[in-house]
């Protein structure tokens, strides 16, 4: 009962300590998100000009400059600076701007529209010369012809000091939207569009950073799902690039119809790759299958009606671009809903993640239909709610592939370790051998390589039966532990023998003295044993530095040294000869006939028998069951 509890705590635990620690970097990143807003509002604050500000709807876009100016003029009705303006298709705004600046005041100002989705905006302003001079600009127009190219449109005045100006502006969209005028000098300005590319810079800085970072990963780590975060992380940057008009100023000023365009496109697509992406993310296919069936299929819809929307107008581009934000919306509480109800916390993360971002969205469909004026809420609100969520997501990310790679790891550990013992399979022994080897001849790593064979192990599975042959393999796993680090590589390569790398073993002394102790280790009684079977160890050894070979052929060599030795040999430890040695050795006699310059031998059995070169095998200590 008690581990059930603490199992179904821990991942709100793992999600509390993880949130700790984001929590400083996003709060860091918050604070200095809302320093450039304060530094962006300071430089917008600056003195206006503006006496008064008139308005006229045209319908229809015939009208020019000199009929508005003349014949029109008692059209005009005072207009308050927050109104939504009842524009759409074949219909045109007409503002009047009486405009006086101070007489100690330059005549450079300048007037900005911090909006980046007019279709069309031209500024009147009347010349010396009593002519109107036209500045242009506006998703219609490429942002390379603009008077001023930008992120929105911007247009230079000249207000000689203590004089009234009147100044038109002309103004197509096609769906109603209320707009900032920012009338100010320019030196101030422009001041403030430098501060307001900070924000900007931080966030798509971020998103790219991260974007890049996640694509490394899929590729080191083989994960799709670090795949899709970072198609979804390269979704956002475009979308919010699209969306605060980076984009059509830095990548598309010259294509009018994509800058257009693409103001609703990305958007669209970025809905339906973020259903996608949750749906891969929250893995609710088997227990929500119908959920999961339909995350797909509005995922594909959605995709699908971001294709069509170039050539879509009126209404229908604004349904296709409402319909799209909201099902990515619900959808998106709907699969981490149902993740956090199952104890998951990825489903924490994904609705901490969406929170912000969700109002932002829900505030952009209302500025949609005309309902709110455009303003920082519906721009740069966005873009800081998303440069909130896309780190948020990374840690459910991180959560998710967590528990997958400890799946995987769980099931590697059943492919390269043995079942009874726990030692690594004969493979991955042979993998941790190819290093061995390798660092040996690339680095000079000193290493010894041994192979252990417990001899009496077919002696006592016949006498004993197979369960008892298991537990003295497991015996034997014990006493090869206590000669070899936890570094150190230990596999079962055949069902009695065993392969060791020693990393560190530089010269023949050291080695015998550990292997000594293995074999006292193998005779040694168990403590409390009913029955008390010793573990007779043969040992052929070789020390890297001595004999330089592939892994394959140094088993082999070490594999026939073993079949050299009698099963009752006095000496049970023996060294492969290193590779300079010359003609026959010294007078060693084998017990199988090996052949001369083979094996050298040195023997040690329980400690007494060790350093004898030369006489007949008989019994010892090790003697068979």
């Amino acid at each position: 009962m008690m581990r059930a509890t603490l199992s179904g705590r821990s991942p709100w635990i793992r999600f509390a300590s993880a949130w700790r620690a984001w929590s400083e970097i996003l709060g860091a990143a918050f604070l200095a998100f809302v320093l450039s807003l304060i530094l962006a509002g300071a430089a917008h604050s600056a003195q206006t000009a503006r006496q008064s500000l008139d308005g006229w709807i045209e319908n229809g876009t015939q009208a020019t400059i000199d009929q508005v100016s003349a014949a029109a003029a008692q059209r005009f009705k005072p207009v308050l600076p927050d109104a939504v303006h009842d524009l759409g298709p074949g219909k045109t705004l007409w503002l009047r701007l009486r405009l006086q600046a101070d007489p100690g005041d330059r005549p450079e100002w300048g007037l900005d529209l911090p909006v980046p989705l007019l279709d069309f905006v031209t500024l009147y302003e009347k010349g010396p010369d009593g002519k109107w001079s036209a500045q242009r600009a506006g998703d219609t127009l490429a942002v390379a012809s603009w008077s001023r190219p930008g992120r929105y449109a911007s247009f230079d005045l000249n207000l000689p000091p203590g004089a009234t100006r009147e100044v038109f502006l002309q103004v197509r969209h096609r769906d109603p939207i209320g707009f900032e005028l920012r009338i100010a000098p320019a030196s101030a300005l422009e001041q403030g569009r430098k501060i307001d590319y900070l924000p900007l810079g931080m966030i798509l800085g971020t998103l790219l950073l991260l974007t890049a970072w996640c694509l490394i990963q899929a590729g080191i780590h083989r994960d799709p799902v670090y795949a899709w975060y970072g198609l979804y992380a390269a979704a956002m940057t475009l979308t919010m690039a699209a969306v605060t008009g980076v984009a059509g100023q830095l990548f598309w000023n010259q294509s009018p119809f994509w800058a257009d365009r693409a103001q609703g496109v990305l958007p669209i697509a970025l809905s339906g790759i973020n259903i996608l992406f949750l749906r891969h993310l929250c893995s609710l296919a088997a227990r929500y299958p119908k959920v999961d069936r339909l995350a797909l299929g509005t995922g594909v819809l959605v995709l699908l009606m971001s294709a069509a929307y170039p050539w879509v107008e009126g209404w229908a581009s604004n349904a296709m671009v409402s319909f799209s934000l909201l099902a990515s919306l619900v959808l998106t509480f709907v699969l981490a809903g149902l993740a956090w109800r199952r104890g998951d916390p990825v489903g924490g993360w994904v609705l901490l993640a969406y929170a912000p971002l969700a109002l932002t969205i829900v505030v952009v469909v209302v500025r949609l239909y005309g309902w709110i004026t455009a303003s920082w809420l519906t721009f740069d609100a966005s873009a800081a709610a998303s440069a909130l969520a896309v780190p948020l997501l990374l840690g459910a990310l991180h959560a998710r592939s967590r528990d997958r790679h400890g799946v995987r790891t769980r099931v590697n550990k059943l492919t390269q370790q043995d079942a009874l013992t726990g030692l690594l399979s004969a493979t991955a022994f042979e993998e941790q051998l190819k290093g061995a080897v390798s660092g040996a001849i690339m680095r000079r790593e000193a290493a010894a390589v041994v192979v252990v064979e417990v001899v009496n192990l077919q002696a006592i599975r016949q006498a004993y039966g197979d369960e008892m042959a298991e537990q003295c393999l497991l015996r034997a796993v014990i006493k090869l532990h206590r000669v070899v680090r936890d570094s150190d590589p230990a596999g079962r390569i055949a069902p009695g023998r065993f392969g060791l790398v020693l990393e560190g073993v530089r010269s023949r002394a050291e080695l015998q003295e550990r292997m000594v102790r293995l074999l006292t280790a193998g005779l040694t009684p168990a403590r409390g044993a009913a029955l008390d079977i010793p573990l007779q160890f043969h040992l052929a050894c070789v020390l890297l530095s001595e004999r330089v070979m592939t892994p394959a052929l140094l088993l082999r060599d070490l594999d026939r040294l073993l079949a050299s030795m009698s099963p009752r040999t006095r000496r049970p430890i023996r060294f492969l000869d290193p590779d300079d040695s010359r003609g026959p050795t010294r007078n060693n006699p084998t017990d199988g006939g090996a052949p001369a310059g083979t094996v050298s031998s040195q023997s040690g059995s329980s400690g007494r028998s060790q350093g004898r070169s030369s006489g007949p095998d008989s019994a010892g200590p090790g003697a068979m069951v």
